[in-house]
């Protein structure tokens, strides 16, 4: 065998090997790739179910169930895309059709919000439902001015949320027999209210302000009573808490 030949072999065998490194290394790449976009998928899926567990059921109307039905319903596919044939996807692709096609009636009641913990949870939430309606877009799921539509409705349910919050709090204190903690909640909506700079809020800023001065008297009752035993506090307490009561009937969303 001529060394033009042995070297050709040889050159050959590189050549070979590199080829094969080459094909091996794309098809690791496109496996990474397919895996992360499945995890990204499943993920998204997820986060979906998080949120219509979890936002308020004020802020989960109809309109929104519809939304989000359709946003899994995309993802699903996409996940299908990368993994084909997967059971877990495959099934509740079928499920999210089937509800989509027969919408059940929403029966879910909120809770008091009792803690800014809670309230925390809540607003984090709603800042991923904005996430998610944002990528929506980007994905053709909805077009700019259902965007624009659904980004204005989470801004009102983050205002709600906060001023469930100081009202929640403020009534919390009341009934403890502290009403200047109430007065500090109060002044804290106000300056919430404020920093929005919405002149359709004047209304609530001036309920929030009539709050602020009643529990100012009301701490000035209770510091009286606490010298001369006057019951009149116990009396302006219940008008205060009944006063909580029927703001609580009257949203955000009322405005």
């Amino acid at each position: 065998m001529s060394p033009l030949l042995i070297g050709g072999l040889v050159a050959g065998g590189l050549l070979l090997l590199v080829i094969i490194g080459i094909v091996s290394h794309g098809l690791e790449r496109a496996r990474l790739q397919r895996a992360r976009a499945t995890a990204e998928m499943r993920a998204r899926v997820r986060l979906v179910g998080d949120i219509e567990q979890q936002i308020p059921a004020k802020v989960f109307t109809p309109d929104l169930q519809h939304l989000l039905l359709r946003i899994r319903l995309n993802l699903l596919e996409k996940w299908l895309q990368f993994d084909r044939g997967n059971a877990e996807a495959t099934q509740q692709v079928s499920l999210t059709r089937e509800q989509l096609n027969n919408p059940q009636p929403l029966s879910r009641i909120d809770a008091d919000i009792t803690s800014e913990a809670q309230a925390k949870e809540i607003r984090l939430r709603l800042e991923d439902l904005h996430k998610l309606i944002g990528q929506a877009q980007t994905d053709g799921v909805i077009d700019k001015n259902e965007r624009q539509k659904w980004t204005a409705h989470i801004r009102k349910a983050l205002i709600s949320n906060a001023l469930d919050m100081f009202q929640s709090m403020a009534q919390q204190a009341i009934q403890q027999g502290k009403p200047r903690m109430a007065k500090l909640q109060y002044e804290r909506a106000i300056a919430y209210l404020q920093k929005q700079n919405n002149p359709a809020f004047a209304d609530l800023i001036t309920q929030f302000k009539a709050k602020h001065q009643h529990a100012e008297r009301l701490a000035i009752e209770h510091e009286r009573a606490q010298d001369s035993g006057n019951t009149e506090l116990s009396a302006g307490i219940s008008v205060l808490e009944a006063e909580d009561e029927a703001w609580k009937k009257k949203a955000v969303y009322d405005d």
